[in-house]
């Protein structure tokens, strides 16, 4: 289901260049985000609400945070937002009843799955489209879903100062 909500972006985006710079202008019912970047930083910001609404079920654990989209985020800023989405759920689960995962083991897991499909997704891109635009926008989903799986404690490090001070 991803694929098929990507393909128009994907194809408007194939052949350029990833470092061209561009005013990326999003518009919420909540608010304005207005900011230059390069295209992969600006397509990246697109891709990811258009994959966390799709109807894909292993993508649709991201849906809170596309309602919630905080385009041209930093890895330290999708960081905070991931764990404390995850964490938040688990406060609900407990709440209702249910076992929460304070340790964050499902985010891990979470994640791993997200990586497969961020793979497929890449491979199909690559073999579609010219240009790395693209290409740079999902090797960055690659980068972000990584740090989540296998440096999480790392991660917790880096966004620590954020939360404590």
């Amino acid at each position: 289901p991803a694929a098929v909500d990507l393909q128009a972006v994907v194809e408007d985006f194939s052949g350029l260049p990833a470092f061209k710079k561009a005013w990326v202008h999003v518009r919420t019912s909540e608010r304005e985000y207005s900011k230059l970047v390069n295209l992969e930083e600006g397509l990246r910001s697109l891709l990811g609400v258009i994959m966390a609404t799709s109807a894909c079920p292993i993508l649709a654990q991201l849906k809170p945070m596309a309602h919630n989209h905080l385009p041209f985020a930093s890895s330290n800023e999708f960081a905070l937002r991931t764990i404390s989405m995850y964490l938040m759920r688990a406060l609900f689960n407990a709440r209702d009843g249910q076992e929460p995962d304070w340790e964050l083991t499902g985010l891990t897991d979470d994640f791993k799955a997200l990586q497969l499909v961020n793979q497929a997704l890449w491979h199909r891109i690559h073999a579609a489209c010219a240009g790395d635009t693209n290409l740079k926008a999902f090797l960055s989903f690659f980068s972000m879903s990584s740090s989540m799986t296998y440096s999480l404690e790392t991660q917790l490090q880096k966004i620590r100062p954020m939360v404590m001070n």
